[in-house]
């Protein structure tokens, strides 16, 4: 799966470290792991990205920067804990924020519970007595990962969402620790881009489940791009065949995270829809795998109750012609592999035997 999410009753240090380590990430108190993003109406995908902290220091400009903060204004690391002084800081920010955030500080940590099965620590900012920003980053045996940055606007040139994130990693230093983790990142989407500031990260790759520098991500190995790539491939040979198909946008690949009912969802954010010409009630997709560097045939079906979990404007928005608007229940795999010869002529055999199904 690409999008996957776990409830765990508690979570141990080493635990946590071993999630961080596969691309994992705190949300409430779950913990989950996508590599595809949808906004926009577009797909991106989403790189997981730590920082090795041995002999890890920070560079000049980010030196300048610590230390003129630390010139003027006071800051703590402690136990993180929830107040009614960072929960009006966390209103003022929100209300600036060009996004969705949660509605308050208790549903964004602990999900509205009373109890975190993290370890969380926070980063305190003060001017003259005054709370301007804090942060929380939850700590694991070896490793720690930034969870949350809240400012005052008012002093948005003051740098301080960036600067709780090197006091994080201040600390972890301190500490011994082995890994700093940031979050994802998002090629060719540059609001997250300040986490590249930080130094020299490494990056999740999903297709080998390996961590590599950052250097070494090049445009081809986006993932976006090369499913996208691939599965145009395959459609311009089915052309060559008669085949007809159509390369679309699947904005629902995050739906096992849904509260729906248990089934097998289609969790890829391209397709390639087959056109049967008939009124047959099943789909017959194509998925694109990258992290097996290969095609999936699937038998496809329409969750019914799709307009029942979306928001109407959400679904008007999408793109008949370049977006999929109904959530995909895999009903069955037909045929895998890793060529488009071999899936292109499974695709003609497949469509030999369409059983035709007309309404009642």
């Amino acid at each position: 799966m690409f999008a996957n999410k776990h409830h765990p009753e508690i979570l141990y240090p080493d635990e946590l470290d071993a999630y961080l380590a596969k691309g994992w990430y705190r949300m409430g108190q779950t913990i989950f792991t996508t590599h595809f993003l949808f906004f926009d109406n577009d797909v991106y995908s989403a790189i997981w990205v730590r920082l090795p902290l041995a002999d890890y220091q920070f560079r000049k400009s980010l030196r300048k920067l610590v230390q003129r903060n630390l010139n003027n204004f006071d800051v703590k690391i402690r136990q993180g804990f929830i107040s009614r002084e960072k929960e009006d800081l966390f209103q003022k920010y929100r209300n600036a924020f060009n996004g969705r955030l949660a509605p308050n500080l208790k549903d964004y940590l602990l999900d509205g519970e009373d109890y975190n099965i993290y370890n969380t620590f926070e980063v305190a900012i003060y001017d003259g007595g005054q709370l301007i920003a804090f942060s929380f980053f939850d700590i694991g045996s070896e490793s720690a990962a930034s969870i949350l940055g809240v400012y005052d606007p008012d002093y948005s040139k003051q740098s301080l969402g960036f600067f709780t994130m090197l006091m994080e990693i201040s600390h972890c230093l301190e500490k011994g620790m082995d890994f700093y983790y940031p979050g994802y990142v998002v090629p060719g989407y540059y609001r997250f881009d300040y986490k590249l500031r930080i130094g020299e990260v490494d990056y999740y790759d999903a297709r080998t489940n390996a961590w590599s520098p950052f250097t070494q991500l090049t445009t081809e190995k986006i993932p976006v791009n090369y499913a996208k790539l691939r599965l145009q491939a395959l459609k311009e040979l089915l052309e060559e065949a008669g085949i007809s198909s159509r390369l679309l946008i699947y904005p629902f690949f995050e739906a096992n995270l849904f509260n729906f009912w248990q089934a097998q969802y289609f969790d890829f954010p391209f397709l390639l829809k087959i056109d049967l010409n008939t009124n047959s009630y099943y789909r017959l997709i194509v998925s694109y795998d990258i992290k097996n560097d290969g095609y999936h045939l699937l038998k496809c079906i329409s969750f019914e109750d799709t307009h029942n979990y979306f928001n109407k404007d959400f679904l008007a928005a999408l793109n008949t012609k370049t977006h999929l608007n109904e959530i995909l229940i895999i009903e069955q795999f037909l045929y895998s592999n890793t060529t488009e010869s071999a899936l292109a002529a499974a695709i003609e055999e497949e469509l030999t035997n369409v059983p035709f199904y007309e309404p009642l």
